[in-house]
């Protein structure tokens, strides 16, 4: 390629001294091409409307150059602050969609995917090596008569601003939050929230129901109900006069972001219920073993109540230490018994006639018997637990080197049928891990998958237990489970016995039970044990706690 060179200032000076006796090309006879954007390199860059971004074009040597916009968008004077207050005040003639300038700042004013063209003619042959998504490649110029020509396009997603809107539904009937005087509902009532936002392309929202913001008021603007469903019910509880809305929202790597918060114009007024005050949900056990009894309204303070609760552990009844209103929910009961209880207990509440006890709407509470508590059991990787995201979104394939990750595999992939009968199936996508997965290969190593952004972190002494469902290949080696990669006596291990047949092509559930160690916490990681072969699909794995009465 004919005097396809970058120089430095200072070797060109060098050679210019250097070669006195001889002719050289002068500096112009050089062609090279070459440029970039203020938003790196990606196929599609992305941009919020009103916002701009920077084109350099860093060829030599060019005969002729443009860069073109699109009608709607303009070009920017230059230097632009880091944080500019105006950049309609930096357009440079208005209506302009070509300029020959080497850097153009363009100022997106339309949303939707819009073209940045870059047009440069040169003498020679010259190519454009650059890394995109992961990958190299070359941009070769074109031969168009006697020159040889850059034609390249940049597009840019440009998002539109979110402008926030949802839809309001009370038993089932939308209400016209706009126009409507007052939303009323009755205490332990529900409104549902739907999230109608279409401008702006939003990735999430919250809905809310709060207090109204009063200057100096320290509650004001504090939720009584918020949710970040797609279609919510917001369950109120408390009385009073509240605001309702929804803040949608846009993010990601490298989405650039936005939000837009709608508080509709009608109140929303809670209201003394006509229904019975009574049990809400589930009784559960808290993680600091208190007692917690949901209601469908608000409680007034109250004390000395004990006499009128009774808690049965494993069939006997356990002195109360204390019941009292939560201090930051009036709905709930909490008790406090005086001795611990444990996870595998069978645990119920009795509560007895004439306790004096009332909602703050005046309403009596209907006593029950022997209602079931719910154990508190501490849990991790629930819902990554299922793998039905892909690989790099909740899971990271982990290698030592590019040796390793050539024999290895780790996917997300469709759960294979079970070649006999079996009873357990998993819930949807699967992990598999592989490693020389045809069996020809010879070099042993793990193949191994971790967490990508959840770390996990144990109770030293506590007992876990890791379930899960399972399936391998015939001559797979053990399974582990390790954290932070800690090996040796920190991993877990889980034999799938995959030497018989009856255990090898059928899935089945399998569990590791331990006590927590110091070393057991951070990314959590599934693998292979060392070998040159295994074959296995996971899913469904959870780590739980295991605590049983002494």
């Amino acid at each position: 390629m004919k005097n396809k060179i970058k120089l430095t200032l200072i070797a060109l000076s060098t050679f210019i001294v250097g070669c006195t006796t001889g002719g050289y090309d002068s500096p112009d006879d050089f062609s090279d091409v070459g440029f970039y954007t203020s938003e790196g390199t990606s196929q599609i860059l992305e941009k919020n409307i009103y916002d701009y971004m920077t084109f350099a074009d860093l060829s030599l040597g060019e005969v002729k150059h443009a860069w073109t916009i699109q009608t709607g968008n303009a070009f920017l004077k230059g230097p632009i602050e880091r944080v500019p207050n105006n950049l309609e005040s930096l357009i440079i003639n208005d209506g302009d969609t070509v300029s020959n300038a080497k850097t153009v700042s363009v100022l997106f004013r339309k949303s939707g995917l819009q073209k940045v063209r870059l047009y440069n003619e040169f003498r020679d042959s010259v190519a454009f090596r650059g890394h995109r998504n992961g990958e190299d490649y070359e941009m070769a110029s074109v031969q168009v008569g006697n020159k040889w020509v850059i034609d390249t396009t940049f597009v840019v997603k440009v998002y539109d601003t979110i402008i926030a809107e949802l839809e309001v539904r009370q038993d089932g009937a939308v209400v016209n939050h706009k126009s409507t005087d007052t939303i009323y509902v009755e205490a332990g009532g529900s409104l549902n929230f739907i999230d109608k936002t279409t401008i702006g392309e939003p990735t999430g929202r919250n809905f809310f129901v709060r207090r109204p913001t009063v200057e100096g008021d320290p509650n004001s603007g504090q939720n009584v109900a918020n949710s970040a469903a797609e279609d919510a019910t917001l369950l109120l509880k408390k009385l009073g006069v509240f605001v309702g809305g929804i803040t949608a929202n846009r993010t990601g790597e490298t989405t650039p972001g936005d939000s837009d918060t709608y508080i509709f114009p009608a109140p929303i007024k809670v209201i003394p219920s006509t229904q019975p005050f009574q049990l809400t949900g589930n009784i559960r056990e808290l993680e600091n073993e208190t007692i917690q009894i949901p209601f469908n309204g608000e409680f007034v303070e109250f004390t000395n109540k004990e006499a009128f609760f009774e808690v049965k552990v494993n069939g006997t009844v356990f002195p109360i230490e204390s019941v009292s209103v939560d201090e930051t929910d009036a709905t709930f009961i909490n008790i406090k018994l005086i001795d611990p209880i444990y996870q595998d207990d069978d645990i119920t509440v009795t509560w007895l006639e004439n306790s004096g006890i009332e909602s703050t709407d005046t309403r009596v509470p209907v006593v029950f018997t022997d209602a079931e508590v719910t154990s508190f059991v501490e849990k991790y990787l629930v819902s990554i637990g299922q793998f039905e995201s892909s690989i790099g979104v909740d899971w990271v394939k982990e290698t030592p080197n590019e040796s390793i990750d050539a024999i290895t595999e780790v996917l997300i992939v469709d759960a294979p049928s079970s070649a006999t009968p079996s009873t357990v199936t998993p819930s949807g996508k699967v992990i598999n891990l592989a490693i020389n997965r045809d069996k020809t290969g010879t070099q042993a190593n793990n193949v191994r998958a971790d967490t990508k952004d959840l770390s996990i972190l144990l109770r030293e002494g506590k007992d876990y237990e890791i379930t899960f469902k399972y399936l391998v290949r015939s001559g797979s080696l053990n399974i582990l489970f390790r954290f932070d990669n800690a090996g040796g006596a920190n991993q877990l291990v889980f034999n799938p016995q995959a030497g018989t047949a009856a255990n090898v092509d059928v899935w089945k559930e399998g569990s590791v039970k331990f006590k927590a160690l110091k070393a057991h916490q951070g990314k959590f990681g599934i693998l292979s044990a060392w070998g040159n072969y295994s074959d296995f699909y996971v899913d469904d794995i959870v780590i739980m706690s295991n605590e049983t009465r002494p």
